[in-house]
């Protein structure tokens, strides 16, 4: 409240502030945070969407792997790892953080079905390398079928498949750029050999690449084939990425 002293208004009135200065009686408004909690508000909101966009862009880029056969909160944990991606390379100002000034490395083990990690279903690693030529490389050691992989009942074959995917997360642009796949039969004791697949890329429209590993389970019939993927089991992960404007 304000009181009359002396013939001057003292205190507070609505969101007025009343002072004496010398022989003066000042009015003044009441200082605000509230301009500065809507920017930064904001701020915080845009990132969020840069965020929450990078994750459906990645979400849709690989829609052959994971096959929508996920978890009900896959996006929203891809959101939350995108804005622990943005983070990765310190704090920038609060509504200009870009995936492609971040650490993608954090989006490395992110697995598109929760109920499925892809190691708890292959008995093997493997090792992805990136030169300063564009090359990526990838090692992946000797396998027998009975020794380095999970057979669910009914599964006859496995197909181990490798995506490489080109993104641009500023142009919101996502491309395949390879996508190879390794068959290997049940019971049988054919070994395949170790092996380092190369690839050379030679389009550099684009700021970050991500490599997926996933496994399709097949009840292979005569001329048939049967998809035995289902949302409890489609093991599928993100275990590479690679950001240009970082290296």
């Amino acid at each position: 409240m304000a009181i009359i002293e002396n013939g001057y208004l003292k205190g507070q009135l609505g969101n007025l502030v009343n002072r004496k200065v010398g022989d003066k009686n000042v009015v003044q408004t009441k200082p605000s945070d509230k301009m500065r909690q809507t920017i930064w508000t904001e701020a915080a909101a845009s990132d969020f969407g840069t965020a929450s966009t990078a994750g459906a862009i990645i979400r849709r880029a690989f829609n052959a792997v994971h096959q929508k056969l996920h978890d009900s909160g896959m996006h929203n944990r891809l959101v939350k790892r995108m804005q622990r991606v943005l983070l990765g390379n310190g704090k920038h100002n609060p509504g200009y953080q870009r995936i492609s000034e971040g650490n993608i490395q954090r989006l490395v083990d992110f697995q598109f079905n929760k109920n499925c990690h892809i190691y708890d279903y292959l008995y093997f690693d493997t090792t992805v390398n990136f030169a300063t030529t564009g090359a990526i490389s990838i090692h992946i050691p000797e396998l027998k079928g009975d020794e380095n992989f999970y057979w669910p009942k009914s599964c006859s074959h496995i197909v181990l498949k490798i995506e490489i995917v080109s993104l641009s997360f500023d142009k919101r642009q996502a491309q395949t750029i390879v996508s190879h796949e390794i068959e290997l039969t049940r019971y049988s004791s054919e070994r395949h050999e170790a092996k380092t697949l190369t690839f050379g890329l030679t389009d550099k429209d684009y700021d970050t690449i991500l490599v997926s590993l996933s496994t399709l389970y097949l009840d292979k019939r005569n001329s048939y084939a049967f998809l035995l993927n289902s949302i409890d089991l489609n093991p599928a992960g993100i275990i590479a990425a690679h950001n240009l404007r970082n290296s």
